[in-house]
């Protein structure tokens, strides 16, 4: 009878790390593929909002230390300048995430070399279907974002409707405009 529980555990830890096993050899083999994905909708999404431009290059480490601490409203994940196919500057784009309801909302803006938003789409959130999702869903909403004028501040943003039934979601989808727009200010000079 004594032997009963040992064998219990014994099968119980042998199932764990086959299963941990498994989990393991499937991580290592989907990994580079997930990753490669993201990249692939990351550079789709910088073309939509930044149409001017052929390409994009990352910028020095110290452009993106100053666009992330310039940006208050919310987290600066990456900083590109994107260049026309002439080789001219054809403006930025800006990956950022705010909270929202359901957790962070991550998005790419793009800027003309002036400031103003050319574009931005939503990479991810995880707001609720029929509310928060209506951020990205009603088009009025975010095309009120492209009137801003070059050079806007928080306060311009902040004046900006938000969507009635999803304020957090509207409020993190400005967040991460208001953050887009003072890494732009920060950067300019430089």
């Amino acid at each position: 009878m004594a032997s009963s529980p040992l064998r219990l555990v014994a099968s119980v830890v042998t199932t764990c790390v086959v299963a941990a096993g498994g989990l393991a050899v499937t991580y290592s083999v989907t990994a580079p593929r997930i990753a490669a994905q993201e990249r692939a909708a990351e550079q789709r999404a910088m073309a939509k909002v930044l149409p001017d431009a052929a390409r994009f290059e990352p910028v020095a480490p110290v452009l993106l230390d100053a666009a992330k601490k310039a940006a208050a409203a919310g987290q600066i994940e990456g900083l590109w300048r994107g260049y026309a196919a002439s080789g001219d500057d054809a403006g930025w784009c800006i990956r950022v995430s705010a909270r929202g309801y359901g957790g962070p909302v991550r998005m790419v803006i793009g800027l003309d070399r002036n400031g103003k938003v050319q574009g931005l789409t939503i990479l991810s959130m995880n707001e609720t279907p029929g509310l928060g999702t209506r951020v990205e869903s009603e088009q009025w909403f975010l095309k009120q974002f492209t009137e801003l004028p070059a050079g806007f501040g928080d306060r311009d943003v902040r004046a900006l409707d938000a969507i009635s039934g999803a304020t957090r979601s509207s409020r993190a989808v400005k967040n991460c405009v208001a953050a887009a727009g003072a890494a732009f200010l920060a950067i300019r000079g430089r």
